[in-house]
Formats: C-alpha cells, sequence, structure tokens
C-alpha cells in the first residue's frame, strides 16, 4: 500500500500545476528502486524455495505397497492414504496420522521448527483403536480406514477431524493425534 502512495504523488508530481517540482517526478526513481529490489529479493526467496521443494520431492520414505511389506519411494509419488514408515530421527514433509508406535503405548515425539519455529519435542499418541489393530506390519495390509477433516486452514494448531474405522467414528485431536 505504501508503494500506491508514493505512486500516487509520483502521479501527481508530474502534473505541473500540482507540483512543486515544476513537474519533475522526482520520486519516480526511489520507487522504481524499491520496486524492483523487492521484486529481485521475492524471486530469490521463490528459486530457494522452489529448490529446497525439489530437493523434499525428492527424498525418500518406506511406503506400504500391494504386498504388505514395505518398500522405498520418493515423496513426490507417495498418494493421500498411503501408510508410510516413519524411523527414528527421519523427518517427513507431509501431514501424517500416527497409526501406531514402537515405543510404549503408542508414543512419538516430533519436532515442528519447521512449521513454527519450536524445537522443544512435542509428543504425539495412536489412537489405542489404531494401535491395537496394527500391532505387526503384516496386520497393516488389510488397515483400512477414513479421516474425515476441515478443509485447510492456516491454522497451525488447530485441527477438527475424526477416523472412521469399522463403522466407528473416532475424534482425533490436533495436538495429540495429528
Amino acid at each position: 500500500m505504501a508503494n500506491a502512495y508514493f505512486l500516487m504523488l509520483s502521479i501527481l508530481q508530474a502534473i505541473p500545476a500540482t507540483s512543486v517540482t515544476d513537474g519533475t517526478p522526482s520520486l519516480l526513481l526511489p520507487l522504481i528502486i524499491v520496486v524492483v529490489a523487492s521484486m529481485v529479493k521475492d524471486f530469490i526467496e521463490d528459486r530457494k524455495r522452489q529448490s529446497s521443494d525439489k530437493y523434499e520431492n525428492h527424498s525418500k520414505v518406506l511406503a506400504l505397497d500391494d504386498t504388505g511389506t514395505f518398500a522405498t519411494k520418493k515423496w513426490r509419488d507417495l498418494q493421500v492414504g498411503e501408510i508410510v514408515k516413519i524411523t527414528r530421527d527421519s523427518q517427513f514433509p507431509a501431514d501424517l496420522m500416527l497409526i501406531n508406535s514402537s515405543a510404549p503405548k503408542g508414543i512419538c515425539y516430533v519436532e515442528t521448527k519447521n512449521l513454527d519455529g519450536e524445537t522443544n519435542l512435542k509428543y504425539k499418541i495412536a489412537r489405542k483403536e489404531t494401535a491395537d489393530i496394527t500391532k505387526s506390519e503384516a496386520s497393516l495390509k488389510d488397515f483400512s480406514a477414513t479421516i474425515m477433516c476441515e478443509m485447510p486452514n492456516p491454522s497451525l494448531y488447530n485441527f477438527e477431524g475424526a477416523l472412521r474405522m469399522n463403522d466407528e467414528v473416532i475424534p482425533l485431536l490436533s495436538l495429540i493425534h495429528i
């Protein structure tokens, strides 16, 4: 909005009857410099983001295949609803629902510094209903459920959703399960 203000002043400066600079738009050069610098900065940031996205999309993940075993796959080839296996200290560039964990009581710890800058670990707990069904990797092949969730929004800390599994609707809490 500030740039629009200075553009308007430059236009008014170009009119000799309303200008104290005899029709010379003296604000136009600084405005052009600021706009071009802003464009260059945005271009550089977009290129860095694009490079980072490309790197993440080409990184590997273990995804459950049709035979019921985990196979290596690129993140970019992953489809919504696929089951993935996240190993200790690995990064994942996606929204995931915790089905089970190798830790007692289905607990895992997640660092979210890439989202919110916080470096402390947040704990997530698998729903008892999904943890009981998926105690072994072999049982994952027959696992079927539907996640019902709200439309995408900018809120990182609020999520409204439910898991439908075997005609049962199980609420999902954003701070604990997602």
